[in-house]
């Protein structure tokens, strides 16, 4: 049992070892990512940013993820994708949940550019349920040519890891459940992450 992110963060940079940490960033999810991405980044004393996806869901069943989309419509299409790919109103969702994730980045970090070619990337977040987002946000640093993508994800279920690992360099966790029901399950404390703490600590590096 994790006591919360602040220690998941903790107990993952324990578990990161750099040979040199030059050309490293860790990219964090938000919102709960961005506290476990925050130690981590302390710890090896990397620089933090902020990367997000949107779930895509079927307009007659808005809790079921179908896939994901970054800001720059980078999507990730799961199994069930082809089972809506005809739903009137697909278009519609994409075009809303990408313009969600451009105002979310302009909330949080004030833009939507990034310069992370070349650079070895930290992917951070508070755990894994469906993948949906995370695997989006990979598709989308696959474009951006980055060099090397190491996934410190605290908790995940084991058939998302098998699936995870063909797609990173490494990944670095600190639970792989057969059984997995939540992500909040495997915390002591796992309260709601406001904007507000999220722009408090992404504050310190934009400086």
């Amino acid at each position: 049992m994790i006591k919360d992110r602040v220690e998941a963060g903790k107990l993952l940079a324990d578990k990161i070892h750099l040979i040199d940490n030059h050309d490293f960033l860790v990219l964090a999810i938000p919102r709960g990512g961005v506290i476990v991405g925050h130690e981590i980044a302390k710890k090896i004393n990397c620089k933090l940013d902020i990367a997000i996806s949107k779930k895509i869901t079927p307009s007659d069943n808005p809790e079921f993820a179908i896939g994901a989309i970054t800001h720059d419509g980078t999507l990730f299409q799961s199994n069930y994708w082809k089972n809506y790919a005809n739903d009137p109103n697909l278009n519609e969702e994409l075009s809303k949940k990408k313009l969600e994730v451009k105002r979310r980045l302009e909330d949080y970090r004030g833009n939507s550019e990034y310069k992370i070619t070349d650079k070895k990337i930290i992917l951070v977040d508070d755990g894994i349920a469906t993948g949906s987002t995370v695997f989006a946000i990979l598709n989308w640093l696959t474009k951006q040519n980055v060099k090397e993508i190491i996934l410190a994800i605290p908790v995940m279920p084991a058939s998302i890891f098998e699936l995870m690992k063909k797609n990173v360099s490494s990944i670095v966790s600190l639970e792989v459940p057969d059984e997995f029901a939540a992500v909040g399950q495997f915390y002591k404390s796992f309260d709601q992450v406001s904007d507000e703490e999220v722009i408090k600590i992404f504050k310190k590096y934009r400086n």
